[in-house]
């Protein structure tokens, strides 16, 4: 199995990616998370070494490929720890920093939850690991995760809702 970690919330990230590599899961990140996870000694593959592609318009563009869909919906990608942008309420161009790669993967991985566990929240990976240690993540906390990533998803969506409505 692999895992994906694509976040900006960066909290017990190098814990987690300990933990999974230390159960064989192997871990593929976007360019930002591989930096911080590397510097700990874990070993990460590159989201542009998995997909082939190198990532466009100054890491605009990264996760919206066909491989990593893919992999998703395959459950060769079995976690999916994926933590948006945050939107700027105060410039401007707020929509430029709105993350769709990520809401994306996020999308795939609920699409998919009987098969992969979509991860939004830091406080959930520890429960998630030792779940993990026992064996496989059970349908129930799948379920349970993807109903948090929706949520997550419509908060966000609300939000840019929001800036549209402050738009002329």
């Amino acid at each position: 199995m692999k895992a994906l970690i694509s976040v900006f919330n960066k909290d017990k990230v190098v814990e987690f990616a300990r933990a999974l590599n230390e159960l064989g899961i192997e871990i593929i990140t976007t360019e930002g998370t591989a930096r911080l996870i590397l510097k700990s000694g874990i070993p990460v593959t590159k989201v542009s070494a998995f997909t082939g592609v190198q990532e466009l318009l100054g890491g605009k563009i990264k996760t919206l490929h066909p491989r990593i869909h893919a992999g998703i919906a395959t459950a060769e990608i079995g976690i999916v720890a994926v933590n948006l942008l945050p939107l700027d309420f105060s410039t401007k161009n707020a929509l430029n920093g709105m993350d769709i790669g990520g809401v994306a993967m996020l999308r795939s991985g609920i699409k998919n939850f009987e098969h992969v566990a979509v991860i939004v929240n830091p406080a959930r990976y520890d429960a998630i690991i030792k779940e993990l240690e026992k064996g496989e993540l059970s349908h129930d906390t799948k379920l349970r995760l993807a109903r948090e990533a929706s949520g997550y998803i419509l908060d966000y969506e609300t939000k840019i809702g929001e800036i549209l409505k402050g738009m002329k």
